[in-house]
């Protein structure tokens, strides 16, 4: 027991860290959600140009590692004159860079409903959008909600590369511990629970919405 003194000792600095973590992840999926959602309809229903524009922007943006888009925009965006707190910064990185990934699982989502649904809400003289907005996004939705969650772990577990830019949070607090006890094993080993408590409990709600979705067929 006394190995894992120095994590006893600091649990309540990683749990501060990961509150930290929670926050940025959950600034980061509200904006990214709506991001994915506008460019999942601008491939389905936009004219040439918007799908080509999107597309493009789509295969940049999944072209390019996190960290690397990370560290460009931190020193970049001074550059530019745009002082945005680092915070913020790396929110609006996790959302542009997500919002690519999650406009393909809504996409799916959307063209994997039966033709039918589309022509059954049409011969009721349904618009466009009162089509979208009661018929087809509510079951789009249910089908793409078990891959967008497992997104979302994806990006909680990505928050532990923005120490490299120096901001605080989870991974940097356990480097902070490991600094002043010397014990990296102990340590990172706690930080690994925390990381695994969070995800496992939106990968439980991930099984929990597979089911809704497999009762809904």
């Amino acid at each position: 027991m006394k190995e894992f003194a120095p994590l006893l000792h600091g649990y309540w600095y990683l749990l501060r860290g990961a509150g930290m973590t929670v926050l940025m992840a959950a600034g980061s999926i509200v904006p990214a959600t709506v991001c994915g959602v506008l460019l999942a309809l601008a491939q389905v229903f936009g004219n040439q140009a918007v799908r080509s524009i999107v597309v493009a922007y789509l295969f940049l943006i999944r072209g390019i590692p996190l960290l690397v888009l990370l560290t460009f925009t931190y020193y970049l965006l001074p550059l530019t004159g745009i002082d945005l707190p680092p915070f913020w910064g790396v929110v609006m990185v996790f959302a542009f860079y997500y919002a690519a990934f999650m406009s393909e699982v809504f996409r799916a989502g959307i063209l994997s409903l039966p033709r039918a649904q589309w022509d059954a809400a049409r011969s009721l003289g349904m618009t466009q959008r009162l089509m979208l907005q009661i018929v087809i996004f509510p079951q789009a939705l249910r089908l793409a909600s078990p891959p967008f969650v497992s997104l979302c772990a994806n990006l909680v577990k990505a928050t532990s590369l923005v120490s490299i830019v120096g901001l605080w949070e989870l991974t940097m607090a356990s480097r902070e511990i490991v600094e002043r006890t010397l014990a990296p094993f102990q340590i990172f080993l706690g930080a690994a629970v925390v990381y695994f408590c969070i995800c496992y409990t939106l990968a439980l709600y991930g099984r929990y919405l597979e089911r809704r979705v497999l009762q809904g067929h």
